[in-house]
Formats: structure tokens, C-alpha cells, sequence
């Protein structure tokens, strides 16, 4: 009567576990979501400096809304790109206007960082996994499955002496 128990006990415990996803026979990011929501970490390496944030990534067909948060939540700033240009905004201090996401970034943190491209790789308007971008090599190291797309989980950049790393942690597509 025991060998029953342990044998139920064991088809209970697998039936309940967790199987490993196929493997992906088509490592591709798409098709392209129109527009996304993604929330996850940044890692920005910079010489010795070295910052990570938390974020919130808004992207919609023809504007972008990227809020920076501290660690622990603390909203540090936002940037906004739309027809009429990026902009930055921070708590207690002016607004820094530019024409692209890439020269914001470029004024802020000394690095033009291929924001606007990252947005692509984001809702997966780019398909390949790893390319370069204003000479920024960038890699998809990891890609997450939603809603019958392939969208990219981690994305990490480098360019001279920058390293640039994005960690998406949750998905939303209101209208898709």
C-alpha cells in the first residue's frame, strides 16, 4: 500500500510541475507590438561610474515616454520623444530639449545612447538579435514569449568605454 502512496505522490508532484519551454527553433524578436509598456532595470557603466535604475518604457506610434526611477522606486526623471523633439525632465531643474532621443542622451550623460533604436528592439520592430547602431554594438542575450511574440528580456549595448544593460521584468500592450 505504501509503493501506491509514493507512486501517487510522485505523479501528483510532476504533474504539477513546472515543464521547460521548448526550445525556440526561431531565435527572431516579433511580430512588432504597435504599442508597449515594459517595465524592468537599467545598469549604465560609464569608466569607474556605474548607475541602476529602475524604469517604465511607454512607446505608441510616434512617441516614447521613458521614466527613470531609483532602485527603490523614486521617480528621478523623464524623457519624451515625440514629432516635436526629446525631452528631459527632473524634478527642480529646467527642461534639456534636443531633436533625437540619441543627442538627449548625448547632452545628459556624455553618451549617445541609441535610445530610439532600443525602442524597436523593445516592442520587436527589429527582428535580429544583435547588431550595431551608431556604433554601439548591441546584443539580445535573452527574449521572453508574449502574446505569441517574441520580445527581447535582456539587451545589453556597448560603445567605447559605456556598457549598457536593460533587464525587462513585465509587459503590457493595451491595444494589442
Amino acid at each position: 500500500m505504501q509503493h501506491w502512496l509514493v507512486c501517487l505522490a510522485a505523479l501528483l508532484m510532476g504533474a504539477c510541475a513546472e515543464l521547460a519551454p521548448p526550445a525556440d527553433s526561431s531565435p527572431r524578436l516579433g511580430p512588432p507590438l504597435a504599442s508597449v509598456s515594459a517595465e524592468g532595470r537599467i545598469s549604465l557603466r560609464q569608466g569607474e561610474r556605474r548607475d541602476h535604475l529602475r524604469f517604465r518604457w511607454e512607446h505608441a506610434p510616434g512617441s516614447d515616454v521613458v521614466l527613470l526611477m531609483s532602485p527603490l522606486g523614486q521617480g528621478l526623471a523623464e524623457l519624451t520623444h515625440d514629432k516635436d523633439g526629446a525631452r528631459l525632465k527632473q524634478p527642480n531643474q529646467a527642461t534639456i530639449t534636443a531633436d533625437t532621443l540619441p543627442q538627449l542622451a548625448q547632452r545628459v550623460l556624455g553618451a549617445p545612447l541609441p535610445l530610439e533604436a532600443m525602442a524597436d528592439w523593445l516592442r520587436g520592430a527589429r527582428a535580429e538579435l544583435s547588431g550595431e547602431v551608431d556604433g554601439w554594438r548591441v546584443v539580445i542575450s535573452d527574449t521572453s514569449a508574449f502574446r505569441q511574440r517574441r520580445l527581447l528580456r535582456v539587451l545589453e549595448a556597448h560603445r567605447e568605454d559605456v556598457d549598457f544593460k536593460l533587464v525587462v521584468d513585465d509587459w503590457d500592450a493595451p491595444n494589442e
